[in-house]
């Protein structure tokens, strides 16, 4: 039996602009082709996935969340799916993913989970593909699965990133804010969004490409930090998905000191950063104020996904 693991950085994404269809509307016959404009966090905490599989008479692959079997886990299942196809090999596969970020919030958990399966699967049956060619087949994988459009780059470059072309990897542009690594990131979640909804809601795409477009407008013009949290915050507001929970919880962050803060796309969640000082001040208000919300503070990680 072989095993081997890999760890993805979690994304939050701070804004962004679908662009999953060509100029005609029709979807990209490519998958890599299609994605998001946007840009985001990639922190330090994500998940760490344990990839064994050992040779079989026919192949299968078991998926595990925090130690529970999760048969829904259809985005690692495609991209493992696809993998064992490319190593013309039949395993049996076990995967266990733990994840140290809330799930469906806004997190990009569904990506960090794939891409580290991805890596560690690769590592384990010795697939030779480039970084960039197994995150264009979870990239695909999150495309099918209505799971995200375009968060594997993001985690593949680390840091503080903004989207200046859409695609997987390989296709994308992302740029990187150049930022200090004792910037810290503090994040408190509420609950789920449903990102499948989103894609699929005519009326609000319309409205999250007419705001995404203002909003990289805004930030390009002007990368600093300050100025990049300030057009996600009216860019989340304008959209209206927000709980009036999820909006007090950006005001006591603002209000106690943060350099910015927003929601999590897509979720009842959120997300600020600070320096470091001021980040452990802002998480004791978050906790006292709110204990049922679960919140925590982290570092940007500016590696991306890796072998470990």
């Amino acid at each position: 039996m072989h095993e081997t693991a890999a760890f993805s950085p979690a994304g939050i994404s701070s804004f962004f602009e679908i662009r999953d269809r060509r100029p005609d509307g029709q979807p990209f016959k490519d998958p890599a082709y299609a994605g998001a404009r946007g840009g985001g966090l990639v922190i330090s905490r994500g998940v760490l996935t344990r990839v064994r599989l050992k040779r079989a008479k026919r192949p299968s692959v078991t998926v595990r969340i925090n130690g529970r079997v999760a048969k829904e886990a259809k985005t690692t299942l495609s991209a493992i799916s696809r993998l064992l196809e490319v190593s013309h090999e039949n395993y049996a596969i076990m995967i266990d993913h733990r994840v140290k970020v809330p799930i469906g919030a806004g997190y990009g958990a569904s990506a960090a989970g794939t891409l580290s399966a991805a890596l560690a699967f690769s590592e384990a049956c010795d697939l030779g593909m480039s970084v960039n060619e197994l995150g264009r087949v979870v990239h695909a994988a999150e495309i099918a699965n209505g799971t995200g459009l375009g968060t594997v780059g993001p985690l593949l470059t680390g840091g503080f990133v903004i989207t200046r072309r859409s695609g997987g990897p390989g296709v994308a542009v992302i740029d990187r804010l150049p930022v200090s690594s004792k910037l810290k990131v503090v994040s408190a979640c509420i609950g789920p969004i449903s990102t499948k909804r989103v894609l699929s809601s005519r009326g609000l795409r319309k409205k999250v490409n007419e705001l995404g477009r203002a909003a990289y407008r805004s930030i390009v013009t002007d990368l600093r930090p300050f100025n990049f949290m300030k057009a996600s915050r009216t860019f989340a507001f304008a959209l209206g998905v927000m709980s009036p929970e999820t909006a007090r919880l950006i005001e006591l962050m603002e209000s106690e000191g943060a350099i910015g803060a927003t929601q999590n796309m897509l979720g009842q969640a959120v997300h600020a950063i600070a320096d470091e000082g001021i980040a452990q001040h802002i998480l004791r208000s978050l906790k006292k104020r709110f204990p049922r919300v679960r919140a925590f503070s982290c570092d940007l990680d500016f590696a991306g996904a890796r072998i470990v």
